[in-house]
């Protein structure tokens, strides 16, 4: 069997033109489904990288996320942020049912002068952001809202274990209002480890660590820890 043949089927390493086909692709609110190969041929540009550019990269990571998680501590299952024109509280609902609701304090992303909150659901998730002046929430995220150095974009990327797709949420920001230009889910590979592995770095470039999707689990139910590494530009 050939190289190309094996990672067709077992798609246990990926190869660049791996990289851009996409599932669908919603723009303008409206979705186009595709059940053969589609490339994502605007918006970005995807390529694999070595491990080494990575963890340079890495050292120049922009984030613009106050991690201050002790400042509003959890109080009998209640977050509690002041803002200035009322208190917002967020209560956990520990249930076996899809009532189940738990939340998390991240912290504050001030150039959005926003609080940010993890909300942990019935096989779902989200990030909200409430705004620090009226208490009210301003926007959700399906994944955490990693916004690019130069402060005009914002990529939003999960694994979605329920599809084994990468789905990727992209909005430009525009004096502070935040407006969705697309959403697409990635066939071939799904981000690996942690919110923090991904991150804008300052040559205006997302970096983050990526495995084939149909090896995205190890034979032991653990997940793979055999990464590959990608960044993604955003076109102009």
């Amino acid at each position: 069997m050939a190289q190309n043949d094996s990672i067709k089927t077992a798609k246990k390493i990926l190869v660049a033109s791996d990289l851009n086909i996409i599932t669908y692709l919603t723009e303008n609110d409206s979705t186009i489904f595709y059940n053969e190969d589609e490339p994502l041929t605007k918006y970005f540009n995807l390529e694999l990288i070595d491990k080494k550019l990575y963890h340079d990269k890495k050292k120049r990571a922009v984030s613009f996320l106050l991690a201050n998680t002790t400042a509003h501590k959890k109080v009998d299952g209640t977050i509690t942020l002041p803002c200035q024109k009322k208190t917002v509280t967020f209560t956990d609902l520990p249930s076996e049912e899809e009532t189940h609701r738990m939340y998390e304090y991240i912290g504050e992303i001030t150039v959005l002068n926003s609080y940010v909150v993890y909300g942990m659901y019935w096989e779902d998730h989200d990030y909200k952001l409430i705004d620090k002046t009226s208490g009210e929430e301003i926007k959700v995220f399906v994944d955490f809202p990693n916004i690019s150095a130069d402060k005009q974009k914002i990529l939003c990327l999960g694994a979605n274990i329920y599809e084994n797709t990468a789905d990727l949420d992209f909005y430009t920001i525009d004096k502070k209002k935040m407006v969705q230009k697309m959403n697409a889910a990635f066939k071939y590979w799904m981000p690996a480890g942690e919110v923090t592995d991904m991150f804008w770095s300052t040559d205006g470039y997302f970096y983050l660590p990526i495995v084939a999707s149909a090896n995205y689990w190890k034979p032991d139910g653990n997940l793979n820890d055999q990464w590959q590494y990608i960044r993604i530009k955003p076109l102009p």
